[in-house]
């Protein structure tokens, strides 16, 4: 059977003071170190989760940024090939007028040196014919 005896107590006495001192010396600074570690871990976990989101905002803002310049960027080309064009047709409307003018004052002018030579020439045209007359005929017209 089993003696409960004086060096029995005085081992159970040991050994609560073993874990007591255990408990002090060891167990509760590890302890606190994991706690500590867990909440560095989790604080980096949250930094990071804030960097993460961040970031994705940014991405957003930048990929909004980029599509309001390139739409900027299209509008700008669009206005500047439209004023071009426009200049483009300026232009050429005003090389056809002028061309126009330019032609009609040739007609005009060749309209006026016709009837000119038509006012010059109107007296030798009797004296023309008479001769073509006489030269198809072989004989002088009356």
């Amino acid at each position: 059977m089993i003696e409960i005896n004086f060096t029995l107590i005085i081992q159970i006495i040991n050994f609560l003071a073993l874990i007591y001192i255990l408990n002090i010396v060891l167990y509760k600074p590890i302890l606190k170190v994991l706690e500590e570690r867990d909440q560095r871990i989790d604080g980096q976990q949250a930094d990071a989760k804030k960097v993460v989101e961040d970031c994705q905002a940014l991405m957003v803002d930048y990929n909004q940024k980029l599509y309001n310049a390139k739409v900027e960027a299209m509008n700008a080309k669009n206005a500047a090939r439209n004023e071009a064009s426009e200049q483009a047709n300026g232009i050429i409307n005003d090389a056809r007028k002028k061309a126009e003018e330019t032609i009609s004052q040739m007609q005009e002018q060749m309209a006026s040196e016709i009837a000119m030579a038509k006012k010059e020439l109107e007296p030798e045209l009797e004296v023309m014919a008479a001769t073509i007359a006489q030269q198809i005929l072989g004989r002088k017209a009356a």
